[in-house]
Parts: C-alpha cells; structure tokens; sequence
C-alpha cells in the first residue's frame, strides 16, 4: 500500500489547526443538514421532493428484513430496495443509532468521503500531503455542498455516490499490491455500477486487482446470499434477469425528466420511448461506456492518471439506464483534472466548463409535465436543462481522447 508523505514541518500547531477547522466543518454541516432538511424543501443549491427519503428507506429496509420480510417485494414506502442484497451490510449499522443520529453520522461520512476524494486527488497530483491539506480538504467539501446541487441533493436523500465513489479512488489510485482491488469488488457487490473499474484493469491487462476485485466482489455477494438466500434469488433472478429493474421506470415521469442516463435521453421529447427508444438506449448506453473506457485507458497511458480515474468514473455513471444527480460525486475532482492537464488545454477547459455546469441548480427548470404535454415556447431550456449533466460529462470524456501525453505537453511548455 503506498503511504502518502506527510510534511514535517506541517505536524505543527497550525497543520493541527487545519485539521480541527476541517473536522468542524464538517460536523457543522451535517447539523446544519439535520436540522434545515426536514424544514424546506431547498438546501443551499440543492431542491427536493422529500427529506431524506433514501436513508430513511434503507432504515426501513433493515428493520423489515430484521422482522423477516423479504425485500423486493414488499413495499412500505415509494423509495424500494434497488441495491443488490450485499448493500445490506452497508446500512445495518444505521439501525444501531436512533434514527436521526444515525442520519447524521450518515451525513459526516458522506461529507467526509468528499474531502477525502479532494485529497486523494491532491495527492496524486503533487505526491505529498500535509496536516493542513487534509484540513482543507474536508473546509473543501464542505464549501462544495453549498455550491453543487449534486452535492447537497446527496445529502438531502441520504445517498451512498460519495461513500462509494471513495472505496473506489482508494483502490485505484492509493492502494497497491494485494489489497487493490478488495475495495472495488465491495462497492461492486453494493451497488453493480463500480464493476466497471474491473474492466478498466482487464483492459490494462493489470490482472491482481481485477481478479481481487471479482473474487471479493463474489465473496461479498455469497455471504449476503448465505445470510439472505430469498432476498439474493428475488434480485438477481426476478428482479434484475427480468429487466424489471429497467422496465418499471418508463412510465415515472420523473425519470423521463430528471435522469441523465443516454437510455433515458430517447424517453423524453423529441423522442417517445417504445421498443425504438429502448433500443437506442440501450445501444447509447454500451457506446457509452466503450468510450469511458477508451478514453480512461488511453489518459492513463498518457500519464494522467488521475483523469483517467475521473473518466472512468464518469463512464461508470453514464452506463447505466438511470442516472441521478447525486450520482455525480466525481464533480469535486474536476478542478484537479484541470490541474493535471492544464487549465488552458482543451481538457482543462472542458472539466471547468462541466464545473460551472454543475453549479446550475438545473433541477428547477425540468418541468415533469412537458414529458407528456407537449412543445411550447421553452421547449429549448427544458431540453438543455434535462440533458446538461449528460451533455458536459460526454464533452469531458471525449475531449480528453485529444489530451497530447504528458512528455509531449511538457516538451512544448519548455520550448
């Protein structure tokens, strides 16, 4: 495992000052969560339908599963159990806490995951880390909720994109040897769509931490097989073999208007869904991750290797049929893209253009009617705004294709 260097001469009063500040920061703001979400239906940039509905479902979840229902088809409340039954082992620790402690032990960890995805990154970029930069890693991420909708729709609905997408920077771009690959394969069998980062290592022909990956992705998953063999067979034999995990969004008007997902882009105006839609969806969707996976590699390569970290995340995010705001957890390391590569170089300029995108609380202007009402004099900002995130994430990903390597960048500065 590679240790980041931690500066000496920051061990002093000031680098712990840093670090206490940082911690602050983040305890405040999950207080601040707690207390403002249930009151409104606006967090800073962020605006929602309801409080922390998804963690409260998965409270729910346990307490049913602990009473011997068995998920995936029973439904006490609108948001149900779309993880893979592993997930379960994610959120049973939340029924040891009362219920709105736990939520805010929920929200210090997912704060705190983005401070930690700041700093990885940081790292990776100057290969050194300090006290004080720990602390303004998690000053960072708390700043950031207040300016990325993404960010405070995350905390709003108790979600799991920042917890997750850390397991995997960990294993990426920190761990090595043995142990790469564990933490992938975890989050993988929590939810499918890290699995992606084990093809990024087949195509690598890095084959250690994807057979890591796979094996602790099947040990996790056969545990919770064992634990919970009917909540195991209904998800992957009903639930996910049926496609009805795909299916029964069709007809949810929010997901026409809200999500990012290239599938669900042929769900809405001008295009109508049907077998037609599906199709090119679904042929969306695999080009799509082709192409994350093509240009991941490729920045890798070319020596940018926490790019192609971010590219490959991003083709995690996309290739799938639903994709929502919150799962763009990846937002906070676009500015250290545009470090790495350069601000000035076309993909520099593209991480900060989706940055500026990002801070568009594009939600508010995704009327949920339209889908079914027709074309009117805003037919243009309703489409843009529906297909923002999706538009600023391909230009990222097919703008780094051009990235010229490293020795080659750094040949033309000194010339």
């Amino acid at each position: 495992m590679k240790v980041p260097k931690v500066l000496r001469e920051d061990s002093s009063r000031a680098g712990r000052l840093w670090i206490a500040a940082g911690v602050l920061a983040v305890l405040a703001m999950a207080g601040v969560a707690v207390y403002q979400i249930p009151r409104g239906n606006w967090f800073f940039t962020g605006h929602y339908a309801c409080q922390f509905c998804d963690i409260k479902s998965r409270i729910s979840d346990v307490w049913n599963v602990r009473q011997g229902r068995v998920l995936y088809t029973f439904y006490p409340h609108k948001q149900y159990f779309t993880y893979p039954p592993a997930a379960l082992f994610l959120f049973f620790p939340l029924t040891l806490a009362p219920k709105m402690v736990a939520i805010y032990l929920w929200s210090v960890v997912s704060i705190a995951s983005y401070g930690g995805l700041i700093l990885i990154g940081w790292w990776w970029i100057r290969r050194t880390v300090s006290l004080r930069m720990i602390g303004i890693s998690m000053l960072a991420a708390t700043g950031a909720v207040m300016l990325l909708p993404t960010m405070s729709i995350l905390l709003s609905q108790g979600q799991t994109a920042s917890i997750l997408a850390l397991m995997v920077a960990l294993d990426a771009l920190v761990l090595r040897g043995r142990r790469q690959g564990v933490l992938t394969g975890i989050a993988a069998a929590f939810k499918i769509y890290p699995a992606f980062f084990i093809g990024f290592w087949v195509v690598r022909r890095e084959w250690r931490p994807a057979f890591t990956a796979l094996v602790s992705g099947a040990t996790t998953t056969l545990v919770a097989w064992v634990l919970w063999p009917q909540h195991s067979y209904r998800f992957f034999f009903e639930r996910l073999s049926s496609g009805k995990e795909i299916s029964h969004f069709h007809n949810n008007i929010h997901w026409r208007s809200s999500s990012s997902s290239p599938y669900s882009f042929f769900y809405r105006p001008p295009f109508h869904g049907g077998a037609l839609g599906s199709t090119l969806g679904m042929i969306a969707v695999i080009a799509v991750a082709i192409l994350g996976m093509v240009v991941a590699v490729r920045l890798y390569r070319r020596g940018y290797e926490l790019s192609a970290f971010v590219v490959g995340v991003m083709g995690s995010t996309l290739a799938a049929p639903v994709v929502w705001d919150h799962y763009f957890a990846w937002a906070v390391l676009l500015p250290l893209v545009a470090l790495e590569v350069g601000w000035k170089r076309p993909l520099g300029l593209a991480a900060t253009t989706a940055l500026v995108a990002l801070l568009v609380p594009w939600g508010m202007a995704r009327d949920e009617n339209f889908s079914y009402v027709g074309f009117d004099a805003i037919t243009i900002l309703l489409f843009f705004s529906r297909n923002a995130l999706l538009f600023t994430t391909l230009a990222v990903m097919l703008t780094g294709w051009f990235t010229r390597p490293r020795e080659v960048h750094q040949h033309a500065q000194v010339n």
